[in-house]
């Protein structure tokens, strides 16, 4: 069966894509990424570049097969670039790619009717889902949105927040979000036409509390409100913010019997420039959400909003390493316990940018979050397997593979293919299995391990001795190798006794036909101990330093 990429491949001659970013890096690296599957990749970086472009092709009567946008765009925001698309096209399928994943966004998104809303960093797995879909739509049944003022509380909507945000015009200004606590429950165990009736007297109410400060309001969800307070009014915003939640808690409508109230968290942040987010922020601080609260979005928050653009940042060097083939294998030495000798190597990732080598420590946990360790392990299979003829001595090469990169069904063939053009020998080559639990837990993970053992590559499981990780798994998967957890041999050096019961725990392993390594070794008396347990071999810095291996 061909893998996902190859059916995406199918037909790309005559696709094209028109993103827009105004990230010029970023978008040049999602365009190296999408020209696999489109004959042309065209660049714009604001909303009014991107509208003439699209205009351009649609007076010729063409278009472009899928349009790929940010949401925050110079000149034109994203979401009124996309109503102009849509005016000119209701068919035109779009994917929205931004840094916000508020649901009031989201919720304008599926007004649009756009194909997929993608978050930042972006998720290959994501992208992929959403191009296989507009690939394989032949139909799709599109029709122009209005932005009107919402129907319950006549406020202005979310679009003519979001326009006020993007307009290059519009001064820094102060925001309420004002969340409206179990509103949601209301809906869903009372009924839509109370809980309208609770929202319309309660809009009402807090209009007329808010009439002196020439504010706006603005639905921007199901739940949640804003109020707008021109120029940086924090204290003012404070006092009607403490107002509005005193008085929410004892407001309550009533219909046929059915008594409905409710309370109010606010977060209230000043500026234009991400807004929502820091607003969002703000809001989530609130402690009592069952009496409601306020808080103010603070410099002390600008960390998490910071550790966002490091997450992108992070995300783009995993890109940029993986198109200029800079994902780079290194080796771990693991020896012999009793001799010294070289018992295997692990291959551990590492990522080189402009001079510098950066670790998994660095990515490896983002890499997870965003679905990109997929890409990565498979660079690091196939530079391995082209590496491993030159390592000093030819000794079993240990390389991890999660559930993640298991549930990947074609992970096997590539395995295959790379072993195979490389003249691998199966038995020189061990997949750590990360995850150990879930993949005995899961039939067909568990089936894919034994795949590769039929196959005759080894295996390995860690974290012996510590949870769940125990003889059963041992007795289940039939591992070759089997590495303790750091613990064990810490607990070893403090308890004497414990020595003996790990030795007898060794003795069971070897049973099985396999064989224990101990992790983390950096002094003598560890080794000692290693010794007196029977443990076979051994990793960490007393079996030498990790080491790069130049190409032959």
């Amino acid at each position: 069966m061909p893998n996902e990429i190859q059916r995406l491949k199918e037909g790309s001659e005559s696709r094209n894509v028109l993103i827009i970013d105004d990230d010029h890096e970023l978008a040049e690296s999602l365009g190296r990424i999408l020209k696999v599957f489109f004959k042309e990749c065209i660049i714009a970086s604001d909303g009014e570049e991107a509208y003439n472009l699209f205009n351009a092709k649609h007076e010729k009567g063409e278009s472009f097969t899928v349009v790929i946008t940010d949401l925050e765009l110079p000149k034109m925001g994203g979401l009124r670039l996309i109503k102009q698309i849509r005016s000119l096209s209701s068919q035109q399928p779009i994917l929205i790619l931004s840094a916000h994943d508020e649901a009031e966004y989201m919720a304008e998104a599926i007004r649009l009717d756009v194909e997929g809303y993608l978050i930042k960093p972006l998720a290959m797995p994501k992208l992929f889902e959403s191009l296989e879909k507009i690939f394989s739509s032949t139909t799709k049944n599109n029709t122009i949105v209005s932005f009107d003022t919402d129907p319950v509380t006549g406020w202005k909507s979310f679009q003519e927040l979001a326009n006020k945000i993007q307009t290059l015009e519009t001064t820094p200004f102060t925001l309420l979000r004002i969340r409206v606590n179990h509103l949601n429950n209301i809906f869903k165990f009372v009924g839509e036409v109370f809980a309208n009736e609770y929202i319309t007297e309660l809009s009402a109410l807090l209009q007329s509390m808010s009439v002196d400060t020439g504010g706006e309001f603005y639905r921007i969800g199901n739940d949640e409100f804003c109020l707008v307070l021109e120029d940086k009014v924090i204290e003012l915003a404070s006092t009607i913010a403490s107002s509005m939640i005193s008085v929410a808690r004892y407001f309550h409508t009533s219909e046929k019997g059915i008594v409905l109230n409710s309370s109010l968290s606010i977060g209230i942040a000043y500026g234009k420039e991400q807004i929502l987010l820091n607003s969002k922020l703000a809001l989530e601080k609130v402690p009592d959400r069952i009496g409601g609260g306020y808080s103010v979005y603070t410099l002390s928050d600008q960390d998490e909003t910071s550790a966002l653009v490091k997450s992108r940042e992070i995300l783009r060097m995993i890109f940029d390493a993986l198109h200029e083939e800079n994902i780079v294998p290194f080796f771990q030495p693991i020896r012999h316990t009793e001799s010294l000798e070289i018992f295997a190597y692990e291959s551990i990732v590492k990522i080189r940018k402009e001079g510098k080598l950066y670790g998994p420590e660095t990515f490896s946990s983002l890499a997870i979050d965003m679905g990109q360790v997929g890409m990565i392990t498979r660079s690091m299979i196939r530079h391995t397997f082209e590496l491993i003829h030159t390592l000093p001595s030819q000794k079993p090469v240990i390389l991890t593979l999660s559930d993640f990169e298991l549930n990947d069904e074609s992970i096997f063939s590539y395995i295959q293919f790379w072993a195979s053009r490389n003249n691998i020998i199966p038995s020189n080559i061990c997949f750590h299995i990360a995850d150990g639990i879930k993949i005995l837990q899961n039939k067909v993970l568990f089936e894919y391990v034994q795949s590769l053992q039929k196959s005759g590559f080894k295996i390995m499981i860690s974290d012996f001795g510590i949870g769940e990780c125990s003889l059963p798994v041992i007795l289940d998967l039939h591992p070759d190798f089997i590495k303790f957890h750091p613990d064990i041999v810490k607990k070893g050096l403090k308890e004497p006794y414990f020595g003996s019961v790990i030795a007898k725990t060794v003795e069971i392993i070897h049973m099985t036909d396999a064989q224990a390594i101990a992790p983390e070794i950096t002094q003598e008396k560890e080794l000692q101990w290693l010794k007196e347990a029977k443990i076979d071999a051994f990793e960490g810095a007393f079996a030498g330093e990790i080491f790069e291996v130049n190409r032959a």
